[in-house]
């Protein structure tokens, strides 16, 4: 088969990361770019060898004649691209979030099915290489028994400095990026039940969820948006505990107590975490047609937004 034609729509910092990885995938040619800055358009096809830069979308797709397109703009503007991009019944890639609320989540999915229209959406962190390692670690040693994500955010450094519709939709917008590890390390959630409180969000920016997975583990979730924290998972295993703080790094102790390192795969030390493995899976579906795990398409996405609305209780 012949090389994969990308059109990319944004020219951001998300944009520059994906780009880095493409240049070293064998079979992937981006063939154009589109951006509401032209100027930005033009300082990454110089420095990425882009042919074509394009005023529109439309443009993009006439001009080009793409297998696939990556939407790569700003949170806020990725619901109102993918609208657009879908009806052109080309493969997408979509990063995250695809929709600031659930229901624009679930109109995408929709027009997705009624187009017939391949996607998936940018969770790179289902790829990091010290998680697949840590959950080889857990089945080696027999079944997961229970997960406990801490998914604190630095709110005092992003109140304020974000506009308010992507502020109050700071937990699908953002959060869901730990929420969804909850989905990726457990699987299917049986039931759910969290608490809320708000120190000065109106939305809400204390929470906390316990909850069972179909697969009889146990999980929990909490978050404190305005004490300082960070990101951290741990894993219960059957005489072994994984722990990952930051999640870019892991380690793992069994019943002596004596911590074992868990090592990032070089790509993962190369690029921005994730996204080497989370572009061949893409490449991969735009061939077959086939999303592989642990990829993530729109219908599933819903489902993390979904349990993401259930902690929050809106």
């Amino acid at each position: 088969m012949s090389d994969i034609k990308l059109g990319i729509i944004g020219a951001g910092s998300i944009a520059v990361e994906h780009l880095k990885v493409i240049r070293d995938i064998d079979g992937l040619q981006v063939v154009g770019i589109t951006s509401r800055t032209r100027a930005k358009a033009e300082t990454l096809a110089a420095e990425f060898n882009i042919p074509s830069i394009c005023d529109s979308i439309e443009a993009l797709v006439e001009r080009c004649h793409l297998d696939a397109m990556m939407i790569l703009v700003s949170a806020e503007q990725v619901f109102k691209v993918s609208q657009v991009a879908v009806l052109f019944r080309i493969p997408l890639f979509i990063e995250k979030p695809p929709g600031l609320v659930p229901e624009e989540t679930r109109m995408l999915a929709e027009l997705a099915k009624k187009y017939s229209v391949a996607n998936m959406v940018g969770y790179n962190r289902r790829y990091y290489s010290v998680f697949h390692k840590g959950m080889d670690v857990i089945k080696e040693h027999g079944k997961l028994l229970g997960i406990a994500v801490e998914g604190h955010e630095r709110f005092w450094n992003i109140a304020g400095k974000v506009n308010k519709t992507l502020q109050s939709n700071w937990i699908y917008a953002n959060s869901t990026h730990t929420i969804d590890l909850l989905r990726l390390f457990g699987g299917d959630i049986h039931n759910i039940s969290a608490v809320q409180n708000s120190c000065k969000e109106k939305n809400g920016d204390q929470f906390s969820a316990v909850m069972e997975f179909e697969n009889g583990a146990l999980g929990n979730y909490i978050a404190h948006w305005y004490s300082p924290g960070g990101w951290s998972v741990k894993l219960f295993g059957e005489g072994v505990t994984v722990e990952f703080r930051p999640l870019e790094r892991g380690v793992w102790m069994d019943t002596s107590f004596k911590e074992n390192e868990i090592n990032p795969d070089d790509v993962d030390l190369k690029y921005k975490p994730g996204f080497f493995r989370q572009m061949q899976t893409f490449a991969h579906m735009v061939k077959t047609g086939e999303l592989s795990w642990p990829g993530m398409d729109l219908e599933a996405s819903l489902l993390t937004m979904e349990m993401a609305q259930k902690i929050s209780g809106r």
